[in-house]
């Protein structure tokens, strides 16, 4: 509805009123146009104006107005109690009480409405995608408790200073021992132990390592080359055995590396 009256009068402003969603609505354009105060509404002010729109709504459509006529008669029923008060009950409550929580209620379902239509005008051209079942990745390793490892391995590492320490001979020929010694390169105990799985499947760390470390410098490569082949998940740990782990080639990372 697109009808619009005004007020043309010598003491009143000229303004127009055009469509409303309801008497309401109506209420809430008149408080806001004579700045008047929604928790004190001056009735007889707000009912006179509100009545002109009604007298010219019923001229133009008449199927619309009859919310309007209920609201009219409600206001007129607050104003006459607000000028005849019911001396009887002096601590009764203000008549304008209900009218003023339909206002309020009304006022904050409004804001939020526009509030909503903002968001609407920014995301109504977005699509909602359909969630994918995304397959498990079976390369990927649980992670290895090194904590193990580290256990078994100071373990042989104690055992192999017992050994050395029980041989006897001259001081002389073990520091020559000690200074023309092969430093084992890394790399190598990487290739030698994965040979070793290969070759044998799953192993107990200590089988793995002592074949592996001739001396105590061969058992420190030995062990930094197998800790590389576990952060790279190309072995695992199968079994966590503080006393004897048992290592193993991933062979579903091995598969997969291969098929990439």
């Amino acid at each position: 509805m697109n009808n619009a009256f005004s007020v043309n009068d010598v003491n009143e402003p000229l303004y127009h009123l055009e469509c409303f969603d309801g008497p309401l609505d109506l209420l809430l354009k008149l408080i806001v146009r004579n700045k008047v105060d929604i928790l004190d509404i001056p009735i007889a002010l707000i009912l006179d104006q509100y009545m002109e729109y009604v007298s010219e709504l019923k001229r133009s459509d008449p199927d619309i107005a009859g919310d309007f006529i209920a609201m009219a008669a409600e206001l007129m029923l607050i104003k006459s109690k607000i000028l005849l008060p019911n001396l009887s009950e002096p601590d009764a409550p203000d008549p304008r009480a209900e009218l003023v929580r339909n206002l309020m209620d009304y006022k904050f379902a409004k804001e939020k409405a526009m509030e909503l239509n903002s968001l609407y005008a920014v995301y109504n051209g977005r699509i909602a995608k359909e969630s994918e079942e995304i397959d498990a990745d079976k390369s990927y390793v649980a992670p290895q408790d090194l904590d193990v490892l580290l256990q078994a391995f100071e373990r042989i590492e104690r055992r192999k200073k017992l050994m050395e320490l029980s041989k006897t001979g001259e001081p002389e020929k073990n520091l020559t021992a000690i200074a023309t010694a092969r430093i084992a390169p890394i790399h190598e105990k990487v290739f030698s132990m994965l040979r070793y799985l290969k070759k044998n499947g799953a192993v107990p760390f200590e089988e793995l390592m002592l074949r592996e470390s001739a001396t105590r410098s061969d058992l420190v490569a030995a062990f930094i080359a197998l800790l590389q082949l576990i952060r790279r998940q190309v072995i695992k740990i199968a079994r966590d055995d503080p006393e004897n782990p048992l290592m193993e080639i991933n062979y579903e990372r091995d598969k997969f590396a291969a098929n990439a």
